[in-house]
Parts: structure tokens; sequence; C-alpha cells
């Protein structure tokens, strides 16, 4: 079934590591890879908070969507310097 989590055929574990090292990294965000098919996956990761104006407007995202798992880990450390300097900012005073 399309969208369906889960790990493709992988021999060599590589799938399972590349989540666990995600999840480790960035405890804040549900994260998954899903099959859409016997060799066509995403890998998805959704905030596991809810999202304020103040972080929308600094570009937060609740979920993001990659066909790999380092597009995915960039996108995690951008959204994590968003959601940094947005407490830096607002713990200055």
């Amino acid at each position: 079934m399309p969208g369906q989590p889960g790990t493709p055929p992988d021999s060599d574990g590589l799938v399972e590591r590349q989540l666990d090292v995600l999840r480790t990294t960035y405890p804040a965000w549900e994260i998954h890879f899903l099959t859409d098919g016997p060799s066509v996956g995403r890998w998805t990761a959704e905030l596991r908070r809810p999202l304020t104006p103040q972080m929308v407007a600094a570009g937060v995202r609740q979920r993001i969507a990659s066909p790999d798992a380092v597009t995915l880990a960039s996108a995690l450390a951008h959204q994590a310097s968003l959601i940094h300097n947005r407490r830096s900012r607002h713990w200055v005073g």
C-alpha cells in the first residue's frame, strides 16, 4: 500500500541506521521512511510540537518530505537553525 512506513529490501541495514541517526540527532521531529513501491521510498519528518505564528514567520515548517536521508538531514539542520535563531532573538533583551 502506498505511503506506508517501512523499509525497502536492505541487506546491509542502511535505512535503519539512517533512521536511527536522524531520530537521535533530531528528537523534536517524528521521522519516518515511507515506501511507495518496491524500490521507491520517501523520507518524512513532522515537528512534534505545534507551530507558533513567530515560528511560521521565521520559516519553520510543520512537515518536511525528502527523497533521501541526506536531503532530509540538510532540511532538518536548516529548520533547527531557524528554531534556534528564533529562540535567541526571543531571549535577548
